[in-house]
């Protein structure tokens, strides 16, 4: 089984207890929760152990993660549970690739939380980032440059950019960004 962790350390913690906030609520894990939390905090892990399972379900009862089962499209399906939020970075973002780059440029600079679809539409369409898409101010063209009468039902975004050829691409440019700590998954 694939998982991510959700939510973001809020207080110090010890090897054995971590206290995750997400969304307004404080958790505090201990034991076995905490480790596996901990795990899929900045990548995607795997877990195939029977035992653990059961403590797998209660994270995502809680919210904490999202699963999946493993195939081509488990990660891209589990991102597009989560909202992708900026941090500010400690370190320059010099260490980035050419991809993370322009996946960071959308998420630090639009005025609102993009989702793992709307920046795969935005890869596969090869719309680079423009001052003209960034801040509150400019949220309106750019929903109006992803959304149409082809996109704009519920989920059908998701359900089409599963298939892109950009999908990958994108994927991988998020979680590097998550293993370099530039963005936090809620």
């Amino acid at each position: 089984m694939f998982y991510i962790s959700k939510g973001v350390v809020f207080t110090l913690s010890v090897k054995d207890c971590v206290y995750v906030s997400r969304c307004g609520k404080d958790y505090e894990l201990r034991g076995e929760q905490a480790k596996l939390w901990l795990a899929g905090r900045f990548q995607v892990a795997r877990n195939d152990d029977d035992k653990q399972q059961s403590q797998l379900w209660e994270l995502e009862k809680m919210g904490l993660i999202e699963m999946a089962e493993p195939d081509e499209t488990a990660k891209y399906r589990m991102l597009t549970n989560c909202v992708i939020c900026p941090v500010n970075p400690i370190q320059s973002t010099f260490l980035l690739n050419k991809a993370e780059k322009t996946i960071w440029a959308w998420i630090r600079n639009t005025g609102f939380k993009l989702n793992i679809s709307e920046l795969v539409y935005l890869s596969e369409q090869q719309i680079k980032p423009d001052h003209s898409f960034f801040g509150e101010n400019n949220w309106h063209i750019l929903i109006h440059t992803i959304y149409n009468t082809e996109t704009i039902f519920d989920r059908i975004l998701d359900a089409k950019m599963e298939e892109s050829d950009a999908m990958d691409g994108v994927v991988t440019a998020v979680l590097g960004l998550l293993r370099k700590k530039q963005i936090i998954l809620v």
